[in-house]
């Protein structure tokens, strides 16, 4: 055993000594250890084995090497690991695989990787403009604003041949470029098993589900990227609440701010 203690350790103790003292004191303080998650606006102390899988952390690096994270300050390894596991849970079910809102292409590439993709009877069509979100179909200033700085720090530019490289590999990978509604019909499937839905725009989230609801088979999963993930997406999230109303539905909030529907 070491005489002195380092420095390392040293903080490490004053740190515990007022984590403790603000428990003792609020009576409700957060306290996270060297095993909790904490990252993309969430923190808990449960048991994180998805973590430990060489599988799934070999394809969630794939997907990070698309550079989609960009300015997001972080990893998002939960919502990854969400998407992956619906996305295998759908392939046993009849029906292609949809994303609306590819970005960068950081989800689907994970999901691909982590499936084999090229082993699965099933096209991917991955539907996205591929040089930023069209703000002229914002529905409120708010929702403008952010479009616009989405734009500026994610969505620079034109990025539809880097998905093309990137997706080479993928025969059954189809990539959609346009803006919705006009290119839905693009999309040549009958049956969708998984729809992931991200395209920070509520007017197209919705244009797309009313125009995929009714191809959606049975305990087919819609899979909401941004339903509850901030009060900068209150706009997608108002409009999804509505549709789920009219359809009498109701949307699973998860802790990751993702919202999650099954069709039955």
């Amino acid at each position: 055993m070491k005489k002195y203690l380092t420095f390392r350790k040293i903080t490490t103790l004053i740190r515990d000594f007022f984590r403790k003292v603000r428990i003792f004191y609020n009576g409700n303080y957060f306290v996270t250890s060297k095993d909790s998650y904490v990252g993309d606006g969430l923190a808990a102390n449960h048991i994180f084995d998805f973590l430990k899988d060489k599988k799934f952390l070999d394809a969630y690096e794939e997907g990070k090497k698309t550079g989609a994270l960009g300015v997001h300050g972080g990893d998002i390894h939960y919502r990854a690991y969400i998407a992956i596991y619906f996305a295998n849970l759908c392939k046993s079910l009849d029906g292609d695989f949809l994303e609306c809102g590819t970005g960068k292409g950081l989800l689907a590439k994970t999901i691909v990787t982590y499936l084999n993709f090229n082993l699965v009877d099933k096209d991917f069509y991955l539907i996205d403009t591929y040089e930023g979100i069209p703000t002229s179909q914002a529905g409120t200033k708010e929702e403008k604003n952010s479009m616009e700085w989405l734009n500026f720090h994610s969505f620079k530019g034109n990025y539809f041949q880097e998905l093309q490289k990137t997706f080479a590999n993928y025969k059954r990978v189809k990539l959609i470029k346009g803006k919705v509604p006009e290119i839905l019909e693009d999309v040549k499937t009958e049956k969708i098993a998984f729809i992931s839905i991200d395209m920070n725009n509520a007017f197209a989230e919705i244009k797309c589900i009313e125009y995929f609801w009714d191809k959606i088979t049975k305990h087919g999963v819609v899979l909401l990227d941004d339903y509850a993930y901030s009060e900068q997406f209150k706009e997608q999230k108002k409009n999804w609440d509505e549709f789920a109303k009219e359809k009498k539905i109701e949307i699973l909030t998860l802790p990751t701010g993702q919202g999650l529907l099954v069709k039955y």
